[in-house]
């Protein structure tokens, strides 16, 4: 992953977001601003979160030492760690395995079922993408 792919790219994207009035977030200028950590997905999971705006992600609650916090800002990397979005979390729940079980199959829970222990709790995150690389 190239740091000034991300620097650029960061820089873009408060413009592009229009984030900038959220000085908590960003700082009270572009020079003072806080790039954001930096994931990558797989292409088609990336794929599927830029054409519908939304990515929905589980993993065992026993994997966070800490859970995530909504609100916060991301940067979402396609699999050769190039910038794709800029995504906002804005949901964090923790359900049981269960409870996703007896739902319509949300988000990545088809792929990580199998890896969740019966009973286990698990940790739903739900993401806006607020600006593409495009």
């Amino acid at each position: 992953m190239s740091d000034d792919q991300i620097e650029a790219f960061w820089t873009r994207a408060i413009t592009k977001a229009r984030i900038n009035q959220f000085e908590v977030v960003t700082g009270p200028d572009r020079d003072s601003a806080l790039t954001p950590p930096a994931w990558s997905l797989d292409d088609e999971t990336v794929e599927a979160a830029l054409r519908d705006g939304k990515l929905v992600l589980m993993s065992a609650a026993s994997q966070h030492e800490v859970l995530p916090k909504a609100w916060g800002l991301s940067i979402l990397l396609w699999e050769d760690e190039t910038p794709a979005a800029l995504v906002q979390t804005t949901e964090v729940t923790v359900r049981t395995k269960e409870e996703l079980d007896a739902e319509e199959t949300i988000g990545d829970w088809a792929a990580v079922r199998d890896t969740i222990p019966a009973g286990a709790s698990v940790v739903v995150e739900v993401f806006k993408v607020l600006a593409d690389n495009a």
